[in-house]
């Protein structure tokens, strides 16, 4: 099990949670602190060797997880590192529901035209994948 014998990066009702690396960051801010969250660096930390997103944020409230990639330009290698992530959670977040943020230093028109960015996008739709450049910030609800 990867997360279960993790520690997370925040604490339990913390108000606002940042992932970061190298100039890209997703902000979420949990209002009130009223959901209860779990985040982990995956990347080379808990998933090693293996493809996976850099950062998964865990709503055990709402039962929502965040797949979170802070990327250059790639977005399908993007979407590729993302869904692998999901695909080695899964058995310890069944019954979750699964979001995509992307953040991309800079996200060319084409790559969002691409099959494989479209069929996530057309699988999960617009409020559960986002691409935003470089900065991102969401309220959870």
């Amino acid at each position: 099990m990867i997360l279960s014998s993790a520690a997370s990066l925040c604490h339990k009702n913390q108000k606002i949670i940042t992932s970061s690396e190298k100039g890209r960051t997703h902000t979420a801010i949990n209002p009130d602190g009223k959901f209860d969250l779990r985040h982990f660096r995956l990347d080379g930390v808990l998933i090693k060797n293996q493809l996976c997103c850099d950062f998964l944020l865990v709503n055990d409230t709402g039962k929502k997880a965040y797949y979170i990639e802070l990327k250059g330009q790639n977005i399908q290698k993007a979407v590729e590192q993302v869904l692998a992530a999901e695909r080695l959670c899964s058995a310890e977040l069944k019954g979750y529901l699964s979001y995509f943020r992307i953040i991309p230093s800079k996200a060319k028109t084409q790559e969002l035209q691409s099959t494989v960015y479209r069929r996530l996008l057309s699988r999960v739709g617009s409020s559960r994948l986002i691409c935003k450049s470089v900065q991102m910030t969401e309220t959870l609800n």
